[in-house]
């Protein structure tokens, strides 16, 4: 029995490493479009700022 709980400890391990790898992925995402958003706000002031001069 003790052993075959040892044998789920690499598959724990593995899993909490995919659920980890796939958090960074997303947040990395999240900013990544925060980002662009704050791009495209500031596109759109220089364009109103040229097309006013």
């Amino acid at each position: 029995m003790t052993l075959s709980l040892f044998a789920l400890i690499p598959l724990l391990i593995y899993l909490g490493f995919f659920i980890f790898i796939v958090y960074v992925v997303v947040t990395i995402l999240k900013l990544m479009r925060q980002k662009n958003e704050y791009l495209k706000e500031i596109r759109d002031e220089l364009r109103i700022n040229n097309s006013v001069n």
